[in-house]
């Protein structure tokens, strides 16, 4: 069978693939005929699209270029692509399908045939040309008004000891805002009647710039430590220097944001403070951990060019601090660590007051996966938290035509009204892919398009995906067709600002709907427990440091850095990655062990020898801390030995002390006594000591029971002399 399809022509090959090709199951996946026991035969890549939306100005021809890849064991023969669309999207629903799953895209068109034999581990390059619009069947794609098409972009091929089978498909939704122009007489006739533009429609953007943490815990006055690769390469310099992801992210910004722009009012830069953090540090200087060792960092000069370029970006634009590190508020507010949801969320919006030189905006907040539960929103109301940026499927029940949400909460108390809902849109957050792809922004335009004709000319708010793979040129592109709409009158600007502070649309009020998938992938509760028990000791070792006059060295500058490890350490960015969370609390757990270990008892170089009775104990502390430190020695109480309290002491920087202990012993003989050396909270300060104590020294009732035991011992002796000596005279005297 094989045989005779491919002698046959090419027009009869493609009718016969097509009736042979079953249905696809998924996106970008082969079907079940072309697979090897379930395993992928192709990959297939889309590399460009022309036009990306469709207007009376853009070429009325469909260009689409990619490349297949043979993935599997077995030579692939016969390939050839083509495309094919369904009908223009109508509804909700149909949008939801489109986004969702693989169209049926029952309007055809030929396929292009592909001259190579591919061989497992080759590819080859593909390019596909079609008219957009009407002409000879199979030969274009036959659309005829404007509207948001599913495209699919099909493969067939034939496997060895296989048939002809559709190997892998790619979905994609393409925008056809007018129909182009074109030079076939048949379709020439009478211009269109002009269709008077609908009611704009409010469009908000939040552009992410967020980074997982690299920055690692360092002791104050070392160079800036951050995590390398795994080998050996500068993760985050290779994000800012030109082509990088927070490069490309920033430049789409550059190009499309200008002043003037009627998108700038629109849109919200949500950035995360230590990413800012991080950043500024790179531009004094850093080091980067390798598998074999730590190295100069490279990136100094690209983190100066990239904030420089921000903070243009972002002049007089709107900004949203995410809370410093991005912490999981969910697991932070489950563990009952509210004092640092505050810390983030405080120290967050001073860095980017400080590295941005912006007022940034304040309570707003953006939980991780748009989803929160109800002891969390209580924590964020008590933080004057006024909005909450949530998606659809994080409340109870959506509204209909709106995107502002009244929150009915229970768990908010203390007169505080909750905070109102503000929903991202699903279409979009479902168009946005969290993975890097070539033509990533493709879906999501094709979104905003459905958006600004829909019927219900619902605000749209677009929540992308928190550290989003979007490269430079597709973040580009989705930036630029958002502005083609607003220029068009189908969007009008609605700032980030205005949605927190207005008043949500009056009816029924909804709750939250914490995802139990969400649950799932919070920072692990033995993480935060962890947490917990490192902020309990910092918070201890707080109280007891004070600024030595000698040292330049404040506490807070010794303890701030590890507080703000804690919150690097329990990120979103380590949802659904325990183990990362773990490693980082470990790395502040070993950190407090060290200071707590650099205040400690100095072992004496021998026995102590009491020698009397009252004899004081002198033992030595040493402080090798850069800050003064309170501490309260103490020794267990021992049999045969009475000691007195030393109270509160200071032990300054970089120096000893020699307490004096008060003492008594009631006996000779040896002693081993532990000594502790604890904070005036009483957190554990270096090891307990084991002090060993000679004593020959009697004690005053001692003296006296010895002194009165010799003096009748005296008696006695005399007595028996005495008594000898008459018996002797006795017998003297019988004789």
């Amino acid at each position: 069978m094989s045989r005779l399809v491919a002698a046959l022509s090419v027009p009869v090959l493609v009718l016969l693939t097509a009736m042979l090709a079953p249905p696809i199951q998924t996106a970008a996946t082969p079907t079940a005929a072309a697979q090897q026991q379930g395993s992928p035969l192709v990959r297939l890549q889309l590399e460009s699209l022309s036009p990306r939306v469709v207007t009376a100005a853009a070429p009325d021809r469909l260009t689409v270029t990619g490349r297949v890849f043979n993935i599997g064991d077995r030579e692939i023969s016969d390939l050839s692509v083509r495309v094919q669309r369904d009908g223009p999207l109508d509804d909700e629903d149909a949008a939801r399908s489109a986004l969702t799953s693989t169209p049926d895209a029952p309007f055809i068109t030929e396929f292009t045939p592909l001259d190579a034999e591919l061989q497992p581990g080759q590819s080859t390059a593909f390019r596909i040309e079609v008219p957009l619009g009407p002409g000879p069947e199979l030969q274009a794609l036959q659309i005829s008004e404007p509207g948001v098409y599913p495209l699919l972009v099909n493969l067939n091929g034939t496997p060895d000891f296989g048939g002809p089978a559709r190997l892998g498909s790619m979905p994609l939704l393409l925008p056809v805002l007018d129909l182009p122009a074109t030079e076939d007489p048949a379709a020439e006739g009478p211009p269109p009647t002009p269709v008077p533009p609908p009611t704009p429609v409010p469009l908000s953007i939040v552009w992410p710039l967020v980074a997982e943490p690299a920055r690692r815990l360092s002791a104050p006055g070392e160079t800036l430590l951050l995590a390398g690769g795994t080998r050996g390469s500068d993760p985050m310099a290779a994000q800012l220097r030109p082509g990088g992801r927070l490069d490309g992210l920033v430049r789409a910004l550059e190009q499309v944001v200008t002043p003037g722009s009627p998108l700038a009012s629109g849109l919200c830069v949500a950035v995360d403070p230590a990413l800012l953090d991080t950043v500024s540090g790179m531009t004094r200087g850093y080091r980067v951990t390798t598998p074999t060792g730590i190295r100069d960092g490279t990136g100094a000069a690209a983190a100066r060019q990239w904030l420089d370029r921000l903070r243009t970006a972002i002049a007089s634009r709107c900004v949203l601090p995410l809370p410093y590190g991005d912490p999981d508020v969910v697991a932070l507010s489950r563990a009952g660590l509210i004092d640092l949801e505050a810390l983030a969320a405080s120290t967050g919006t001073q860095v980017v007051r400080d590295v941005l030189e912006t007022a940034p905006l304040v309570g707003v907040s953006w939980p991780a996966d748009g989803v929160l539960d109800e002891r969390t929103l209580s924590d964020l109301a008590a933080l004057d938290t006024r909005a909450v940026l949530l998606q659809p499927q994080g409340v109870s029940r959506a509204p209909e035509g709106g995107d502002v949400v009244t929150l009915a909460s229970g768990a908010v108390s203390g007169g505080r009204p909750a905070p109102h809902g503000l929903l991202g849109d699903p279409l979009l957050s479902a168009a946005l892919p969290p993975t890097p792809q070539p033509l990533a922004a493709q879906n999501a335009i094709g979104a905003l398009a459905f958006r600004a004709n829909a019927a219900d000319r619902r605000p749209v708010l677009l929540l992308p995906p928190r550290r989003w793979q979007l490269g430079r040129a597709e973040a580009t592109e989705l930036l630029r067709n958002a502005a083609r709409l607003l220029e068009r009158g189908l969007f009008t600007p609605r700032t980030l600002p205005e949605m927190a502070g207005g008043e949500p649309l009056p009816g029924p009020q909804t709750s939250l709907a914490y995802p139990s998938r969400a649950g799932a992938r919070e920072i692990p509760a033995a993480v935060t427990a962890d947490v917990a028990a490192a902020r309990d000791v910092l918070r201890d070792l707080q109280v007891a440091t004070e600024r030595d006059p000698t040292a330049r060295l404040k506490p807070p500058e010794l303890l701030d850095p590890i507080r703000l490890a804690m919150l690097r350490s329990v990120s979103t960015a380590w949802r659904g990655d325990g183990d990362r969370a773990t490693a980082l609390v470990d790395d502040v757990t070993d950190r407090l062990d060290e200071l707590r270990g650099d205040v400690r008892i100095v072992p004496p170089p021998g026995p102590y020898t009491l020698a009397s009775s009252d004899s004081p104990l002198l033992v030595t502390v040493r402080n090798e801390l850069p800050v003064s430190m309170e501490v309260t020695l103490s020794l267990e109480q021992t049999p045969g030995l009475r000691t007195g309290a030393v109270g509160v002491q200071l032990v300054p920087a970089r120096s000893s002390r020699q307490f004096v202990i008060p003492a008594e012993a009631v006996r000779a003989g040896q002693f081993s006594v532990d000594a502790r050396l604890t904070t005036p909270g009483g957190t554990p300060l270096g090891q307990r000591s084991t002090l060993h104590l000679q004593s020959s020294a009697f004690d005053a009732v001692t003296v006296a029971l010895t002194a009165g035991a010799g003096g009748l011992l005296v008696l006695l002796v005399g007595r028996r002399f005495v008594r000898r000596a008459r018996q002797r005279r006795d017998e003297a005297g019988t004789e």
